[in-house]
């Protein structure tokens, strides 16, 4: 038999409630997000681009837990830089010589600074918010203006060289720079005091007269470190042949004037500055237009800290920014292999953005969520400067690998320390652990600390009694030094930053718990006590006291225990035309979790997870590419997070063999009736219609709603997307569907161009190739819609008769490697959702030809009254060799050459 002359349609006879029952596959991780302003590729593998920045900590506000907070995130190799200030408060002795208040604040500032490291290089500003308490003398001594408040250059610069040459005699600590003023553009500032540090001209002028003391040479000129940075470029331009450094604040002004004034001082080859950074963005804007030291003013916390070490230690991935929302966010590698994303807004005049990260060549997991192919994190804003501004920012760990995340956390637990199986309870006020007992005060509500909507970094959890929910994990006295105790209290609901903690996965089911305000690990005492062992938070220890500082967190219903599941047995593998299936004999523990799905390119020997806590012990592999060699291996997974060694593995790959690959009825379900099991995922909450004219059933896509197709389902050189469909609109470029990652690369069915009629457009990355078809398409009557997209011709066609084709389309579907596989919904941001009735849609991973068309459109099983029949063609089949006089459920053989004949 020639199997290219017939035609098969596979059709499951599985009730819908035993196929609810029996999913398991790829698409149970299938998630469907939001439309996103900003879309961003992850690209775990791909080259980065690497930047040496100097970060610093800052002590022109004086304050001594902020620099400690900022140090313990920071880490000390990458605290470069240390911002201290000069005083114009009280006149020069003799015009020499320092007064005792400008004495003082030097060294109160020097002797902080010891505690990054004794010869940390600092940068001097104008510390012209200072005056003694209850003074009320003018914070800028008339010694420093003249008459007409301009500044007097020789009295400013001389306070300058004063402030320097005393500590060159009395502190290790180099002065590398100086900044004559300190938002000399404050206009804030003018009207409150009555009073100013001089105009541009005046500090140009300062930093030349510098320039001409001996005692200066080799001392840095930061200039125009303006609040604005709007006026940047400037304040600069007026001494640009003196400073050697370019400097502004980011508490007002644009975006844009920000990024460009970096790109201008990169283009005259002096360094880009920033001495008072407040928010994630401006160090990555900065970074990525040229700024290469900055110094955190104010430290929070867990974001800041990691983006400074791995900005210094790592590759920059990729990088966006929404100028206009002044949001940004960017991807780093690790030196160490790390993946990190981060998203920062100004603190002042961020509007809310959403970012999406697409990640087109393997599962992640984004904070052990996962495993995903895209991820959407919003950043919340204000309305207007400093209206409902929120001063946001977020790191997101991206993970892979054969040992992921068991889960995302989120809910209440028993938290066991791994070295002495005990829990975490309360003995009065006091944190300690004990016997594993599932005691009501072992039980702890773990919870996001920060909501997306509001302010700070919101990369931490609350920890919180399940018994009372205003009893926090709380670090005693905000102490951010190695030994901290740790307590239960319960002052106030919100919880404070020493009551915050964050998660870093460890490997194996546990987990280090971090605090917010200190950065150190939550640890039990190294004691020969068994029980209510008390905890602290501590520095990362070292060897086998390492895992006094792991922890996992359990169901309050499991019974803990290390006895690791058993490993599984009789894995085999199935080959289908999109997908491998799994199966292996099922575990017979009592506390048995589920089974993880690892995967591996043959030769590559690169495992990932491609599936957690499955439930039953067969699995369908739908993202696997066709024509690629895989290897698999499973392992099981208890209550108690331990993890069975794996199976043997096995190698399959997906046979790619012309089929129908995926196929929704949508009567009652989006799931797929072949064996590849791509079902879908809607939305919102899906909405079945019955048609009493037709007698028959179907998906109503109302209101915004719209599908997303599993992650793989475009993946072939060539393909057929057929469907019915009933218009309730026909808005401009309204999509019938829309696959693809981002705004340039796509492909999509639009009933509405804009202009005349039908389109079908793909693109990747380059230009947009095109079909047009002029057929307007009526409002509430039954169209049958496919497009075949094919190695020599592209068509489009309407019940079944051709209505557009094209020779020149070369972009083939697997060129995108799409994974927004959208029904309904378009990749552009303001393209509107298409309201529909949808039934029947099929996929092929071949080009259809017309016959083959027809007899689709024309299969009895839907049912499709208002459209005229096409003659039912004759020789149909069933898979006993029985002739049918029409299309049934189940398998059918249409003999293709007899259609032809008659």
């Amino acid at each position: 038999m020639n199997t290219n002359n017939y035609l098969l349609t596979a059709c499951l006879l599985v009730s819908s409630v035993a196929i609810a029952q029996e999913r398991s596959s790829s698409s149970i991780n299938l998630k469907i997000f939001k439309k996103s302003d900003i879309t961003m590729p992850v690209d775990i593998k791909a080259e980065g681009k690497r930047f040496s920045p100097t970060w610093g900590l800052d002590l022109a506000w004086p304050n001594e837990q902020n620099l400690r907070k900022g140090l313990r995130h920071m880490g000390a190799e990458n605290v470069g830089i240390g911002r201290t200030s000069f005083r114009v408060f009280s006149p020069l002795v003799n015009d020499v010589s320092l007064a005792i208040d400008q004495i003082g604040g030097l060294s109160m500032r020097s002797t902080m600074f010891d505690i990054v490291s004794k010869d940390l290089p600092l940068v001097m500003n104008c510390d012209n918010g200072y005056r003694p308490e209850n003074s009320t003398e003018p914070f800028i001594n008339t010694y420093y203006t003249t008459a007409n408040k301009t500044v007097n250059v020789d009295h400013w610069a001389k306070c300058i060289e004063a402030h320097v040459a005393w500590m060159k005699e009395n502190s290790t600590h180099p002065i590398i720079g100086v900044s004559p003023f300190n938002e000399p553009d404050n206009a804030w500032e003018k009207n409150l005091r009555g009073e100013i540090q001089g105009n541009k001209t005046d500090e140009a002028n300062v930093a030349r007269k510098l320039k001409t003391y001996d005692s200066m040479q080799g001392i840095l000129m930061c200039g125009g470190n303006t609040l604005n940075d709007d006026n940047a470029i400037n304040w600069y331009s007026e001494g640009s042949d003196v400073y050697d450094w370019g400097n502004t604040h980011q508490l007002a002004g644009s975006m844009d004037s920000y990024v460009n004034f970096y790109d201008r001082l990169q283009n005259d080859g002096k360094v880009g500055y920033n001495d008072e950074m407040h928010n994630v963005v401006e160090a990555m804007a900065g970074l990525e237009h040229g700024m290469s030291v900055g110094i955190w003013w104010g430290f929070d916390s867990r974001v800041r800290g990691e983006f400074c070490d791995i900005s210094r230690h790592g590759e920059r991935l990729d990088y966006r920014d929404h100028r206009n929302n002044w949001t940004a966010a960017s991807i780093y590698r690790h030196d160490d292999g790390r993946v990190k994303a981060f998203i920062g807004s100004s603190e002042r005049q961020a509007k809310t953005t959403s970012y999406q990260f697409v990640s087109p060549q393997r599962d992640l997991y984004f904070d052990g969520q996962g495993p995903l192919r895209a991820f959407r994190m919003e950043i919340p804003g204000g309305t207007d400067y400093m209206n409902g501004q929120v001063n946001a920012e977020r790191v997101i760990d991206i993970t892979w690998g054969d040992d992921v995340q068991p889960s995302a956390i989120d809910g209440q637990y028993q938290i066991v320390n791994e070295a002495t199986g005990l829990s975490i309870g309360t003995q009065g006020d006091n944190i300690v652990v004990q016997k594993y007992e599932k005691l009501g005060t072992q039980k702890w509500n773990v919870t996001p600390a920060v909501s997306p909507t509001t302010s700070g970094d919101f990369s931490f959890y609350d920890i919180t009694a399940s018994k009372n929910d205003w009893l926090h994990l709380n670090v005693q006295n905000f102490s951010t030094f190695d030994g901290a105790n740790v307590m239960a209290y319960g002052a106030n609901k919100v919880a404070h930053s020493n009551e915050q903690w964050y998660l870093e996965y460890a490997g194996n089911g546990t987990y280090y718990i971090r605090n917010r305000e200190n950065a150190l690990y939550l640890t039990t005492v190294k004691t020969s006590a068994i029980n209510n062992v008390n905890v602290q938070t501590n520095e990362l220890l070292t060897g086998e006291d390492r895992t006094r500082q792991l922890w996992r967190f359990l169901p309050v219903t499991a019974t803990f225990d290390r006895k690791a599941p058993a490993q599984p047995q009789g894995l085999v593998a199935d080959a289908q035309p999109a997908s491998v299936r799994l199966s292996w004999d099922a575990n017979k523990e009592r506390d048995l979790d589920g089974y993880m799905i690892l995967r591996a390119e043959k030769g590559r020997e690169e495992w990932n997870t491609i599936a957690r806590k499955v439930k039953k012990a067969h699995f369908v592999d739908n993202t696997c590419l066709p024509s690629v060699d895989y290897v698999y291996k499973v392992k099981a997974i208890d209550l108690s997070e331990n993890l069975s060694e794996a199976s043997e593995t096995i190698e399959s790959t997906a046979t790619g063999e012309k089929a129908m690959i995926a196929r929704w009825h949508f009567e009652t379900n989006l799931y797929d009736e072949t064996p590849n099991m791509m079902d879908a995922v809607h939305s919102d909450t899906p909405a079945y219609v019955d048609d009493t004219t037709n007698d028959i059933k179907y998906l109503s896509l109302t209101n915004g709603a719209h599908l997303q197709l599993p992650y793989n389902i475009a993946n072939h050189d060539e393909m057929t997307i057929a469907m019915w469909i009933k218009m309730r609109a026909n808005n401009a470029w309204q999509r019938v569907f829309d696959f693809g990652l981002d705004d340039s690369h796509y492909m999509f069915l639009t009933t509405n161009n804009g202009k005349s009629g039908m389109r079908f457009a793909i693109k990747n990355g380059g230009d947009e190739q095109i079909l047009d078809a002029t057929q307007n398409l009526a409002l509430s009557s039954w169209k049958y819609l496919t497009v075949t997209i094919g190695k020599d011709k592209t068509a489009i066609y309407l019940n079944g008769e051709e209505v557009g084709s094209s020779n020149s389309i070369t972009i083939k579907p697997s060129d995108l490697h799409a994974v927004l596989n959208y029904v309904g919904r378009s990749q552009f941001l303001t393209d509107p959702n298409m309201p529909m009735l949808i039934r029947d849609m099929r996929i092929y991973n071949y080009a259809a030809d017309v016959e083959e068309i027809k007899v689709m459109m024309n299969d009895k099983s839907n049912d499709i009254k208002d459209v005229k029949d096409e003659k039912q063609p004759s020789a149909i089949y069933g898979i006993d060799g029985t002739r049918r006089s029409q299309m049934k459920r189940g398998i059918n053989i249409i003999d293709k050459k007899k259609v032809m004949k008659k």
